[in-house]
């Protein structure tokens, strides 16, 4: 697994500069598809079906951007 940076938006328009997780073969094109999970403010969140993710600790909702 290999860490990126990236950049999502909470349900409010926030914008947050995290990191993701993504499988060791995936190329820069295809990332949403190879994502496992995000890392924000320490909690782990996987995405929901739209590749939405959805925070246990804030419930804040999160999206990649």
């Amino acid at each position: 697994m290999l860490k990126k940076n990236v950049t999502v938006k909470d349900q409010f328009g926030t914008e947050y500069s995290i990191q993701a997780t993504v499988d060791k073969n995936s190329c820069s094109t295809m990332l949403h598809s190879n994502l496992r999970y995000i890392t924000v403010d320490g909690e782990d969140i996987r995405p929901g079906f739209e590749m939405f993710f959805q925070s246990l600790n804030s419930d804040k909702i999160f999206k990649l951007i």
